[in-house]
């Protein structure tokens, strides 16, 4: 069925035009009609085998997860009105913003922007792994800064798509049938070696995506093999020059050992006080 042509799903969420695109989905802009509030829907593509593993998944992850560090859902289903191509859908709260991908494309981040961006998510993935939780994508891409409104940047991170999340009941289990899970350019070194990710892996992808920010380069770019297999080669290169503690603590993100990483609980304080450094040493531009 042309997106054009979707019907209001569930009877009340009226889909208005696509604001992203992913492999297996797409995300509308959408009126809640009963509440008359609007939402985000995340329609995907068909109800293969894949799509249906890694909406399911989601749906189990978002359904036991509450935090402001996290999109919220809403409500779910399967779309029938094409009874020969159903598609299943998630209705999730609507985040005005960007994508952290996009704003790094954009400009240079301020130390205090990465700083808060680094703290939000790490709470965010504390909570998370509490939940018995791996999100095993981090990357740019799936974590949005949030505008409210105000009249400077606020790099208020949310996380979002537990598409391919660990630890639900029920998930796919294609990391652990041996096939490597997640984006190339953020896998930890046992994704890499199509080990089953662990909490510490997320905090190797978030050391990866932080090393971004400063640097807005790839750590390891090229193709998804060439990028999978460096890290295995070598650590990440932390350049000598980064302000206050943060070379020692990107390097301990990233180490190769997931015993040697800090755990979530370990790092969201560690950040706060370095939100705190950073927010002595220098004021926020406008966006």
């Amino acid at each position: 069925m042309p997106e054009s042509t979707i019907p209001a799903l569930l009877g009340r969420y009226r889909p208005q035009h696509v604001i992203g695109r992913g492999g297996e989905a797409s995300i509308f802009r959408a009126t809640d009609e009963l509440l008359g509030r609007e939402v985000a829907i995340k329609l995907y593509r068909s109800a293969g085998e894949e799509e249906m593993a890694q909406y399911r998944t989601e749906q189990a992850a978002l359904a036991r997860l509450s935090h402001h560090g996290i999109v919220s859902l809403i409500d779910a289903g399967i779309d029938y009105s094409s009874p020969k191509d159903p598609r299943p859908f998630l209705i999730m709260e609507l985040v005005s913003g960007t994508d952290l991908a996009a704003m790094l494309a954009k400009r240079e981040l301020t130390l205090e922007e990465i700083a808060e961006i680094a703290y939000d998510i790490s709470e965010a993935l504390e909570y998370v792994h509490a939940n018995g939780v791996v999100h095993r994508d981090i990357k740019p891409s799936n974590i949005l800064l949030v505008s409210y409104g105000t009249t400077t940047f606020r790099a208020r991170a949310r996380l979002t798509d537990f598409g391919i999340a660990s630890g639900i009941a029920g998930a796919s289990q294609q990391q652990e049938e041996g096939k490597t899970t997640g984006t190339a350019a953020y896998l930890s070194p046992e994704q890499a070696l199509r080990q089953p990710a662990t909490s510490a892996s997320d905090i190797y992808s978030l050391g990866l995506v932080l090393l971004e920010c400063f640097t807005r380069s790839v750590t390891y770019p090229g193709t998804a093999v060439e990028s999978a297999l460096a890290r295995l080669d070598h650590e990440p290169p932390i350049p000598d020059d980064l302000p206050d503690d943060w070379g020692r603590i990107l390097h301990s993100m990233t180490v190769s050992d997931p015993a040697g990483r800090p755990t979530a609980e370990q790092l969201t304080p560690i950040l706060r006080d370095a939100v705190i450094a950073a927010a002595g040493l220098q004021k926020r531009p406008t966006a």
